[in-house]
């Protein structure tokens, strides 16, 4: 499972002069097909509904496949060639996970929402969570510390000094607060993409934005979670090949 910093990596080859240097379209296919592209470029974030200026769809004057000139712009190249989805469609989790006060990984909030791996519950009393539990210990073993990234614990989601350099995150600065419609987002400098870091209650990352965030979707937006699954998040395999 992709790591955090392993999506900035892809994230600054984007911008680079080796890929389109331009605003990845957000795949805004509402069933969340992946390969899809905004026929429109977004003008407004997240606003509560599907109106005209942030739309969202199956239909072809919404959105167009990946074999087409528009269906190209939600590659990281601006062509068939690249790697697609990393703006809007399904948000994806990424291996990327904050270490509690005491020193142990994270799992999630509570007994109710959480990774199902084995660590401490940043909120255990949150989502009228009557369990008594503070940490999961009958779940999954975190894999070798080689394969997620490590953050700092905090309690709020605007604490962007504890990234890692190259993640994604807090190099986006300077960062902001919009409003769409009734909703207040924040934001980073880079492209107006969503940007909402890791905190107590929520220690995981996800990334890209959903298909229906509109302008506040990117390959550099991220989000924090608390490990949940749910019908709108995936998340991106990683293939890693040796030569010897």
């Amino acid at each position: 499972m992709m790591k955090n910093t392993e999506w900035g990596a892809v994230s600054y080859l984007q911008h680079s002069k080796y890929g389109s240097q331009a605003s990845v379209r957000i795949n805004n296919y509402s069933n969340c097909y992946t390969g899809y592209a905004d026929v429109l470029e977004p003008t407004c974030g997240y606003t509560g509904k599907n109106d005209a200026c942030n739309r969202y769809g199956n239909t072809e004057d919404i959105t167009k496949p990946w074999n087409t000139s528009v269906g190209n712009l939600g590659s990281t190249t601006g062509n068939i060639t690249g790697i697609y989805d990393m703006s809007g469609g399904a948000w994806e989790y990424v291996m990327g996970v904050m270490v509690y006060s005491n020193g142990r990984l994270m799992s999630g909030r509570n007994s109710k929402n959480n990774s199902g791996f084995n660590g401490i519950f940043g909120c255990p009393t949150c989502d009228s969570d009557t369990s008594g539990l503070t940490e999961l210990t009958t779940g999954l073993s975190f894999p070798e510390d080689k394969y997620y990234d490590q953050y700092q614990f905090a309690y709020n989601d605007k604490n962007y000094q504890r990234r890692i350099l190259g993640d994604a995150t807090g190099e986006m600065r300077p960062f902001s607060l919009a409003t769409y419609g009734s909703q207040i987002r924040q934001i980073s400098s880079w492209y107006s993409d969503e940007a909402w870091f890791a905190q107590n209650t929520d220690p995981w990352f996800r990334r890209g934005g959903g298909m229906y965030v509109g302008m506040e979707a990117g390959n550099f937006s991220f989000f924090k979670d608390n490990g949940r699954a749910h019908i709108y998040f995936s998340f991106r395999v990683v293939l890693s090949v040796s030569l010897d």
